[in-house]
């Protein structure tokens, strides 16, 4: 009823429309496009995806339509297949080995007697496979069933918020290379659907489609024309009434425009007076009531069973016999509840939300339970029959467990913990007692701690209570586990304690004991009162690994890459080391959530191989997101923002930073002395002395004693500084240095320069001799590692600290020196300092390049106080630099644009949270920010301030 068809368009769709059949008028000219279609239910989306499609096949398009169902987002590539599965089986065999030859030979085994190899027995990674598909549909539109060379092929998906994971991987996919290929790709997107839209719009809203149609709700005068054709004597008033209850959404006011015409007379304004969707929703049902017997049933079966159920199965599930549920069918497409035809599906999603809901609780819950039934019977997957077991009442059945099990650890498989974690609790009350129900709850646990959910550790415990008596393998996982889910908490002794009974259950030497010894050090290390039993148990490792024997697990070859690096051995050994620890998996195993991974990062990060760390960073991240893991990605986060801070990157380790500091507010503190140092850095080199106190105040939870508190010191120390207090900072640095030599044995500049800062205060107290004392000694120290970076900013220290002037040549040293390392931060303050002590000395034409490089350099890197520094000396040489961006989109830090780009293509706060791993305070926080540099004040300007952008 909200559409009108004049050349193809919909009621105020004339844009979208007009978008749509632009997007197939490229595809025909060989430029391919992605359309999203996103609003919330009922705004049209279905009607302009079947638009879309009517528009392709008008142009000449193949057409290959698919669409989310709600029940079926456990099953594998369901909508992938729905799309490619029609012309695969559509083409002769000849056309379908051409299909599947060269780079798209991986997607044969998913065709089952259709493709050449799809009987292969070769496990493939679902990667290649989703890489295969991509290139069938690429082959798909180089040819077509008439022999054409070229074929432009429009692909259409509805309800993406529902398709599962790996179908939206392939669109996705499939979107970063639609650009090169005849190929317009149309999704659309339900907003409002919490969980449900989170991975469809996390997928796409990282790829700025070409065009995104957001519908609007239609205005009051496209109702009142609709009003006015459906009851042409209706008396003023109405169509406002109308207006007022359905909010302009499509759907609803079809829906409510038919209830009201059911009485057969012509409504007044006051019978809708008040009405609410909800109302509007029940009307669905009134009209239900008044089709012949048996249609109400079979609306019943179908909403259970889902859009797509065959007519037979919705007819065995209702109790109807055939003739009689095809009848039931018929009446219920004749009243727009159901659509003409088999598969059944609803008109509208929104109609199979309210026959769903009206079912009473147990009836419901019963008839989800015979329809998993059914669907086992049939053979369908797991996925599937799991999605109607998850609305099923418990009865005890540890078949029904095992169903929820399986599905559960296919849902990890593909990176959705939360879904996992959603079938393991409610497969627990059909688990039997004993050792199976142990085996459930730790799966539960695991999922958990990956989700982020500090609800694992009661998981973990009452399975370890269960497991008495239980091989000494079993029990020893469940200790590990135990023992991670504590450290990441901040219970140092307790997770040392559970490591340590693990070890004594396992046979040493064994790949499961080293595991297990990796996961002891990781507390050990940073753990005084064990740091020496831990340096103890790895000594012969390290010993070994030093006669060109390294340890075979990747947890031992990370520990020992620290240590190699902390004792100044050769910088080579460490990126070696390094490089074997993370060659099998960039987070360094599964277990330690990317613990063990920033330990190589920090070897990386201390020798100054700054680039290899942040590679190691990103993988790890990009392996974190696909396994849904919440610590790990925040442990990626933190070390690529360790790493970028050393190259100069402030911004964009900000904006990691943020994500880091996720899981720290659910109560993984472990970590807060270590973002806490790193964030006060990155505060004070933007000249936020405010900010950088906060941050350090996410240190307060750690034991005084930790390794992260001498950094902390150290950022305290530097902190005092900028505000004048040099006294405090001298004995803040040197506390700092001792707490680090004294109770961990560690003096190396890479992990913690702390004389620099010492130096630097005391040569603000005016006590020189100190000063330059103990420069000199971070010289010596920094050249005994052979750190290049490390020895440039001890140059530059001891030059800046000299008397009875500044050095000039140890300052154009440490220049040249950092100028050869990625370390851009500690080479921007090098030429600035080099630059004041040339001008200072009178040499102003020398004085000149450092000072607009270093300038340069820290205005790339917004690092405020140097860049304010370095102008005023290019002003003191008679020079006037530019001024920096200070609004408009230059201004804007990476955070701040992500945030921006997303909120503009009409993502909610909470979608914008959930797709960057950050809270929506924070979202919120960077949309203030990022107006405020615009110089707007709501979302409808971005478009016109990203656009006036583009336009100059």
């Amino acid at each position: 009823m909200a559409e009108r068809v004049g050349e193809g368009s919909l009621l105020e769709r004339g844009k979208e429309v007009a978008a749509l059949r632009a997007a197939m008028e490229d595809a025909r000219a060989g430029r391919g496009s992605l359309v999203v279609v996103q609003g919330p239910p009922g705004v049209g989306k279905t009607r302009l995806c079947a638009a879309a499609a009517e528009c392709g096949r008008a142009a000449g398009l193949r057409v290959l339509e698919g669409r989310g169902r709600e029940l079926e987002r456990e099953i594998a590539l369901g909508v992938a297949l729905e799309l490619l599965t029609p012309p695969v089986t559509a083409a002769t065999p000849a056309e379908r080995a051409r299909l599947v030859h060269g780079m798209a030979a991986p997607a044969a085994p998913l065709f089952p007697g259709l493709l050449p190899g799809a009987e292969s027995a070769a496990r493939l990674e679902a990667d290649v496979m989703l890489f295969g598909l991509c290139w069938l549909a690429a082959n798909l539109t180089r040819w077509d069933m008439s022999g054409m060379e070229v074929q432009p092929m429009l692909v259409a998906v509805d309800d993406a918020q529902w398709a599962d994971e790996s179908s939206v991987r392939f669109l996705a996919m499939l979107a970063d290379r639609a650009s090169r290929l005849p190929l317009s790709m149309v999704v659309a997107v339900r907003d409002g659907e919490g969980e449900t839209d989170v991975s469809a719009l996390r997928a796409l809203s990282a790829r700025p489609p070409h065009r995104l149609l957001a519908p609007e709700p239609l205005s009051a005068a496209a109702v009142d024309r609709l009003v006015a054709e459906a009851a042409p004597g209706a008396a003023a008033g109405l169509a406002a009434a109308v207006a007022h209850a359905s909010g302009g959404n499509p759907f609803l006011v079809g829906e409510l425009l038919r209830y009201l015409q059911g009485g057969g007379t012509v409504p007044a304004a006051d019978a809708v007076a008040g009405m609410v969707p909800d109302t509007v929703i029940r009307s669905v049902l009134a009209r239900l009531a008044r089709l012949p017997k048996g249609a109400g049933r079979l609306a019943a079966s179908t909403a259970v069973l889902g859009d797509g159920t065959p007519l037979r199965r919705a007819a065995a599930h209702a109790g109807l016999e055939l003739p009689a549920a095809e009848l039931a069918a018929d009446a219920l497409a004749g009243a727009h509840l159901l659509r003409p035809g088999d598969p059944l599906a609803f008109a509208h999603p929104l109609v199979a939300a309210a026959v769903h809901a009206d079912l009473p609780a147990f009836a419901r819950a019963r008839a989800h339970r015979s329809a998993a039934d059914l669907l086992a019977a049939d053979g369908e997957g797991v996925e599937k029959v799991a999605g109607h077991l998850l609305a099923a009442r418990p009865e005890g059945d540890p078949a029904v467990a095992g169903v929820l099990r399986e599905a559960a650890r296919r849902a990890l498989r593909r990176g959705d913990p939360a879904a996992a974690i959603r079938l393991l609790r409610r497969a627990l009350p059909d688990e039997a007692p004993g050792e199976r129900r142990s085996e459930l709850l730790l799966e539960l646990a695991r999922a958990q701690v990956i989700a982020g959910d500090v609800a694992g550790h009661a998981s973990v415990t009452e399975a370890l209570a269960l497991l008495d008596g239980a091989p000494p393998d079993v029990r020893s996982k469940a200790l590990n586990l135990l023992a991670q889910i504590r450290h990441a908490r901040g219970d140092f002794s307790g997770a040392a304690k559970e490591h340590d009974a693990a070890l004594g259950l396992l046979e040493p030497g064994s790949a499961k004991w080293q595991d297990a010894l990796a996961g002891y050090l990781m507390v050990a290390t940073f753990h005084p009162p064990l740091r020496g039993d831990g340096e103890r148990r790895i000594a012969p490792v390290l010993r070994e690994a030093r006669l060109g024997r390294p340890p075979d697990r990747p947890g031992l070859l990370a520990h020992v890459a620290l240590r190699l690096a902390l004792a100044g051995d050769p910088v080579p050994e460490v990126r070696r080391t390094a490089a074997l620890a993370l060659a099998r998996d960039p987070l360094v195993g599964t277990g330690g959530h990317g613990a063990l991974l920033g330990v190589v990062v920090h070897s990386l990060v201390i020798v100054g191989e700054l680039a290899d760390a942040e590679a190691a960073a990103d993988a790890a991240l990009s392996a974190a997101a696909g396994r849904g893991d919440v610590l790990a990605y925040a442990s990626a986060s933190f070390h690529r923002a360790l790493a970028r801070y050393h190259q100069g990157g402030l911004t964009a380790a900000l904006a990691d930073v943020e994500a880091a500091r996720v899981p720290y507010a659910e109560g993984w503190i472990s970590a807060g002395g270590w973002i806490g140092f790193l964030l006060a850095r990155l505060h004070l080199e933007q000249g936020d002395a405010a900010a950088a106190e906060e941050a350090l105040h996410l240190a307060d939870r750690r034991p005084p004693d930790g390794m992260d508190m001498a950094l902390v010191l150290d950022s305290r120390a530097r902190l005092a500084l900028l505000r004048g207090e040099p006294a405090v900072a001298l004995d803040t640095a040197r506390a700092a240095g001792r707490q680090l030599q004294q109770i961990y044995e560690i003096d190396h500049p890479g992990l913690l320069p702390w004389r620099t800062t010492a130096a630097l205060a005391a040569h603000h107290l005016g006590d020189h001799r100190t000063a330059q004392g103990l420069a000199g000694q971070e010289v010596d120290r920094a050249r005994a590692v052979g750190v290049p970076q490390a020895v440039g900013a001890a140059l530059r220290v001891a030059g800046l600290v000299a008397r009875p002037r500044p050095d000039i040549d140890l300052l154009a040293e440490a220049a040249r020196t950092l100028q050869q390392t990625p370390a851009a931060l500690e080479q921007a303050r090098a030429l600035v300092d080099l630059g004041a002590a040339l001008r200072r000395a009178g040499r102003r034409n020398d004085c000149l390049q450092p000072l607009r490089q270093g300038l340069e350099l820290a205005d790339r890197m917004r690092a405020r106080p140097l860049a304010e520094r370095a102008r005023a000396e290019l002003h003191a040489a008679g020079v006037r630099p530019r001024r920096a961006a200070v609004a408009g989109i230059e201004a804007l830090t990476p955070a701040e644009r992500r945030v921006a780009l997303l909120a503009l293509h009409g993502h909610s706060n909470g979608q914008i949270a959930q797709a960057l791993f950050v809270t929506i305070k924070t979202v919120e926080t960077h949309l203030a920010r990022a107006y405020r540099k615009l110089a707007i004040s709501n979302r409808r300007q971005l478009q016109q301030a990203f656009g006036a952008a583009a336009a100059r």
